[in-house]
């Protein structure tokens, strides 16, 4: 019974039958095809063959195949730890930057500076400032300020910082880290014009209760200056400015003062340093 459903089947797939197209108005008939049931389920079968393959050829050997997951390419793995390594890079810069933006206002508020990690991710060089010169510029620059600078250089990673006397005057109290008073006080005549100590930029420029009028510049070789108690500051913060150029007039502002001088203050790599050991003063 079984063998004959099966043959049964078998003619059926055999048997032919026509596919008519009519026209609907006339009813004349315009496209007649004979067909099986084995014929149409071969065609079926083809078709759905060419399909499979066609679509394999596309994800294979094409871009698609990005979009198929577990088909990721070398390229694309490399691309994406690349930006990983940058994400990270950035992750760790802002972190060290928002560590060197606290430092500052620690120093700026006369408190006990933090410790400054320097790594590569985070480096107080200003390494886009670009303050190249020609040699004849360079050379007849040193012979006209020969008498304004202080008298020292410092090299790093082959960058030459010269440093200025910020102020001409008397010292009246010396750098101490064991009194705390990272710096040094000048006193001068009133109204007496504050230089950048050297080319630099102007990284605060800013009033504080305790220390008044204060600007800070951000030099080469993580050198960092500031000045504080002043009448009156000329530069903003993002100025370029160039050693020797006066940034801020003398005065007696803020609250840890006795009278009118200059507290100057230099800092390497976030660690306050004596900069009579820097500037002929």
């Amino acid at each position: 019974m079984v063998d004959n459903k099966i043959n049964k089947f078998l003619k059926n797939l055999k048997n032919k039958y026509r596919l008519v197209i009519l026209s609907e108005g006339t009813f004349e008939e315009r496209i007649s095809i004979k067909l099986t049931p084995l014929l149409v389920l071969s065609i079926s079968c083809i078709l759905v063959v060419v399909l499979f393959i066609s679509t394999y050829l596309l994800f294979a050997f094409t871009p698609l195949k990005e979009y198929v997951p577990g088909k990721t390419t070398d390229q694309t793995k490399k691309e994406i730890l690349e930006v990983s390594v940058k994400v990270e890079k950035l992750e760790n810069g802002l972190e060290g930057n928002n560590l060197y933006i606290e430092n500052l206002k620690n120093i700026l508020n006369g408190e006990d500076p933090l410790e400054m990690p320097i790594n590569e991710t985070f480096n107080t060089e200003q390494t886009e400032i670009n303050f190249e010169t020609s040699e004849k510029e360079s050379l007849f620059r040193l012979k006209i300020e020969e008498k304004e600078r202080g008298g020292f250089t410092n090299k790093g990673k082959g960058n030459v910082l010269y440093f200025y006397l910020p102020l001409k005057g008397e010292i009246t109290e010396v750098f101490s880290n064991k009194k705390k008073h990272f710096g040094i006080d000048i006193v001068s005549k009133e109204n007496e014009l504050i230089k950048s100590v050297a080319d630099g930029k102007v990284v605060i420029s800013s009033w504080t209760n305790e220390t008044g009028y204060i600007i800070a510049i951000q030099h080469l070789n993580g050198y960092l200056s500031l000045y504080k108690h002043n009448s009156k500051l000329l530069k903003s913060v993002g100025d370029f400015v160039k050693g020797g150029e006066s940034v801020a007039i003398i005065g007696n502002s803020g609250e840890l003062t006795s009278g009118s001088h200059l507290h100057f203050e230099l800092w390497k790599n976030g660690e306050s340093v004596n900069p009579e050991n820097f500037i002929n003063f």
